[in-house]
């Protein structure tokens, strides 16, 4: 289940620099670092998810037979496409047929292995166990065809969400978290195509070398300035480890996720989009752009809105390319150092990016980063179009259908009218903080200092915060919207979290402003804490491991995060806590625990067990807890709506 290579890379490989060759015309795979990796953790992790998951799906299909709520749509269309009758579709299913499709391909495994079940059942007459509902009356035959719907029942299409939730997703969120946080599993960038540099003038070739390595001297931390601790002394091997046990319970911690762990147990779409998504992300850490193209194309066919991270990869790699170009300055990209506007502006007219951490910068930085953004794109325009190019096929297709369509769901549109709603960025960050509160468990002395330093520090500082108070207070007073749907269903926790909160009382609605300010501060201002930079002993055996590969803590990055999280969220009219699960998996596996050079000697990191920090664990035992009074609320507390037949449940 890795794609690491068990055999270190050439001598050739392994020094081959980040940066254009003249000769290089073909791009070969990319290739990990040479420390090899040892996935066991992962391995028993996903054992132990995949039980969980089996006896959870075995209790809620032996009381919830038939399907609930939007599974009386989406069931019943995938049994059609079970029959094979591929055009019928019913009007009120508003997301393309993807899952259905999936079903389909399923349902075919099934009947491949399932004769092997029943040769074990007949010849082992100890073996009689038999799931729960997992046959159908209607179209049920003992030798089963594509015009049966013997393995297309409800709990069989349910089960297709075990198997993704379970093995896939944890197994995605492993690799990428090993891609993006630790230093011991870079992946070796491949050359760049010689055609990638080719042409004279702007947007078209690099500019002269001699005055781009002049312009970067510019920028550079002057000899002495800096961080001037020594780096710890650390045994490779076993931090190597540690990072793969961290690696591994996170994707569990994810995977347990409640409110994306629950519908592991019903046939909804969540599980298996956000499984697409990752692998498009995935592909595209492992530098295969056409493959994380049609990934992302195929994610388009689960949820409309995965268009947004398409635009999120597209922004990535056009950032990337730039940066491989003209790589900057590593003491730019792990510290903050003011810098002029004129010095940023000589630099990115040679195509240079000016992209300090998140942890050490301030609101200027990120219009200087803007700014610097734009120039540099200019300056390497066609380096710039080439790169993201298999994206832009993408998003034309999905333009296209938008088009065709007439709007971006499907089948009722009525109900799903985009309005502007931006005050969902808001809610989704003190959704994060509250489902995650561990992560953010320090000292609460430094905690507090650092918290008061970076929003009310310095004049500008203090100015930003009050500015950004004013903002969110006037997107509260005018967009904060109640949806018909929300207060006509009380069968989802939002129907009584809101009225307990936003309409208890007339500006009940206000009492928020503060959190959502902090809220937000803690939650996108964590995506830039790193782990502590990567000793030298490990750079000797993997030199790829270096600050210009490992950018995902900086402004350019929270700024591709923010805007794909805003397309997905603030157009849409519901507060539906199902579309945060995307940005919230993207935001798990990107965040640092502990503030790198402070924690790094503190309560918690000393403590670890196994390699992981302790808060890592808390996660998982209070998600654990919480899918387990989900579902037993979901099982047992049944109620009746007057008029309606059959029984209601509580969910998310």
């Amino acid at each position: 289940m890795t794609m690491m290579s068990k055999s270190p890379p050439t001598s050739q490989t392994a020094r081959q620099e980040d940066r254009p060759s003249a000769t290089t015309t073909t791009t070969t795979t990319p290739k990990m670092d040479p420390l090899l990796r040892d996935d066991f953790q992962l391995y028993f992790r996903v054992a132990l998810l995949l039980s969980i998951s089996v006896y959870t799906a075995i209790k809620v299909n032996s009381v919830v037979a038939d399907p609930y709520l939007d599974e009386v749509f989406h069931i019943p269309q995938a049994q059609r496409y079970c029959l094979m009758h591929f055009k019928d579709w019913d009007d009120k299913i508003t997301t393309p047929p993807g899952l259905y499709l999936l079903s389909y391909i399923y349902v075919g495994f099934v009947q491949t292995v399932l004769p092997i079940y029943r040769f074990i059942l007949q010849n082992i007459p100890t073996f009689t166990t038999t799931p729960t509902g997992w046959e159908t009356k209607p179209g049920s035959t003992n030798n089963f065809t594509h015009a049966s719907l013997e393995h297309c029942s409800t709990a069989s299409l349910r089960f297709l969400n075990v198997i993704g939730g379970s093995i896939f997703l944890p197994w995605l969120v492993y690799e990428i978290y090993l891609y993006v946080q630790s230093p011991y599993h870079q992946v070796t960038p491949p050359p760049i195509p010689v055609v990638v540099v080719a042409g004279p003038g702007p947007g078209g070739s690099l500019a002269d070398p001699k005055e781009v390595e002049k312009a970067k001297r510019k920028t550079e931390l002057p000899p002495g300035v800096g961080p001037k601790d020594a780096p710890p002394k650390v045994d490779v091997i076993e931090e190597r480890m540690n990072y793969e046990a961290s690696a591994a319970q996170t994707a569990m911690n994810v995977a347990l996720f409640p409110l994306l762990y629950f519908f592991n147990n019903l046939f909804y779409t969540d599980i298996w989009s956000t499984i697409f998504v990752l692998l498009a992300y995935r592909s595209y850490l492992l530098y295969s752009p056409w493959t994380s193209a049609g990934w992302s194309l195929l994610s388009l066919f689960f949820r409309q809105t995965n268009i947004l991270w398409t635009i999120f990869l597209l922004l990535l790699s056009a950032i990337r390319i730039l940066k491989r170009l003209h790589p900057p300055a590593p003491s730019s990209l792990l510290h903050h150092h003011p810098l002029t506007l004129s010095a940023i502006l000589g630099r990115a007219g040679f195509g240079g990016m000016y992209d300090p951490s998140i942890a050490y910068s301030d609101i200027s930085d990120y219009f200087k980063s803007l700014l610097s953004i734009a120039i540099s794109g200019y300056s390497n325009l066609s380096p710039v179009l080439i790169a993201i190019e298999p994206y832009i096929y993408v998003v034309s297709l999905f333009g296209f259908f938008v088009y065709w369509n007439g709007s971006i769901a499907l089948g009722d549109k009525t109900n799903h009218v985009s309005t502007f709603h931006p005050v969902q960025l808001l809610y989704f960050s003190i959704f994060t903080i509250l489902s995650t509160p561990f992560v953010f468990v320090t000292n609460p002395i430094s905690l507090t200092v650092a918290t008061v330093k970076s929003l009310l520090g310095s004049p500008l500082r203090a100015l930003s915060t009050i500015v950004s108070g004013l903002l969110i207070a006037g997107a509260v007073h005018q967009f904060t919207y109640t949806h018909p749907f929300m207060l006509a269903d009380n069968r989802h926790y939002v129907f009584y979290i809101w009225r307990r909160t936003i309409l208890s009382h007339p500006n009940a609605k206000y009492a928020g402003v503060p959190l959502y300010l902090l809220s937000s501060f803690f939650v996108y201002r964590q995506i830039g804490i790193k782990p502590p930079a990567l000793p030298p002993a490990a750079k000797a055996i993997n030199p790829q491991s270096s600050a210009v590969v490992y950018t995902t803590h900086t402004i350019t990055f929270l700024l591709a995060f923010l805007a794909a999280t805003a397309g997905t969220l603030v157009f849409a009219p519901l507060v539906e806590f199902r579309y945060f699960v995307v940005p919230w998996v993207m935001w798990r596996m990107h965040i640092g625990i502990g503030d790198g050079k402070g924690e790094e000697g503190g309560w918690w990191r000393r403590n670890r067990i196994g390699g992981v920090d302790l808060r890592v664990y808390m996660e998982a035992a209070a998600f654990l807890v919480v899918h387990a009074v989900t579902i037993k609320i979901f099982l047992e507390r049944e109620f009746r709506w007057a008029g309606t037949e059959g029984v209601q449940r509580f969910m998310w």
